[in-house]
């Protein structure tokens, strides 16, 4: 494919052994494992490229690999690309960096004939929910209770591996869409009461529900907490879902907003 350059950055398909070893070290790093139980190995990545996945690296100037990015078609025959995993160095975060790595993606994607790149992330992580419903214009087509099996990572270790899952139609222009008329007075069924979860039923069709800016740090240092903020999320999304809601965007004080039949 040919390369995505930026004036500090370029991005490009990892091709050699030694950029698809950097890139599992760096994924390690960004997980808190050791480099042997990288997320996604570098022979995985090797065998992946070879069957048409797509492994895309970030590199600075001066060669230094600070982002990687991977994913795989589906069935054969199938439009869909499945988005398995994204990391970016810490140096770079909250640079921009993602968002290109996305779009180096939908770029790949749409040069192989995909119309649809799928993924999934943990709701409850809301800058997150902002790049993939705000920023990207991702939608949310479901949420997946133990998406994953008990998951060993540092991230993800001892928690409730839920997800949402979203879909990202590869023909629309990339950005989020406004928030529904109303949406900052509707009604809030998941809240903060003095840091404390508390759940209420939805009425109406446009919903607010909030969630932590910073779940990560807040199960580090409560983890009681952090799993009560799970089991409410948990509560509140399925009962949402169930019941036809959808979430459409993020709002500025970090409230979902959800939207029945959207």
């Amino acid at each position: 494919m040919e390369s995505l350059r930026q004036p500090d950055v370029r991005i490009d398909e990892l091709t050699r052994h030694d950029d698809r070893v950097a890139a599992a070290a760096l994924l390690a790093a960004i997980w808190g494992v050791p480099p042997a139980e990288s997320p996604v190995p570098a022979d995985l990545m090797t065998a992946l490229t070879h069957a048409g996945g797509c492994v895309l690296g970030a590199w600075t100037l001066d060669g230094a690999l600070v982002g990687v990015t991977i994913g795989f078609a589906g069935a054969p025959g199938s439009d869909r690309v499945y988005s398995y995993i994204a990391g970016v160095d810490a140096s770079f975060a909250g640079r921009g960096l993602g968002r290109r790595l996305k779009l180096a993606q939908r770029d790949w994607a749409l040069a192989r004939g995909a119309a649809i790149l799928t993924w999934t992330y943990d709701p409850l992580i809301r800058r997150n929910g902002h790049f993939n419903l705000n920023r990207l214009g991702g939608r949310v087509t479901e949420f997946v209770r133990d998406y994953y099996p008990p998951m060993l990572d540092a991230v993800n270790a001892g928690d409730l591996p839920d997800r949402f899952v979203v879909e990202w139609t590869l023909a629309d222009d990339p950005g989020g869409r406004p928030l529904p008329a109303g949406a900052s007075t509707s009604p809030i069924v998941l809240a903060s009461i003095d840091g404390e979860p508390e759940v209420r039923p939805a009425s109406g069709e446009i919903v607010r529900a909030w969630v932590p800016s910073d779940i990560e740090g807040l199960r580090a240092g409560d983890p009681g907490l952090g799993r009560r903020w799970r089991v409410a999320a948990r509560e509140a999304f399925g009962s949402l879902f169930g019941d036809g809601f959808r979430p459409v965007g993020i709002d500025a004080d970090g409230h979902y907003v959800f939207v029945k039949g959207a």
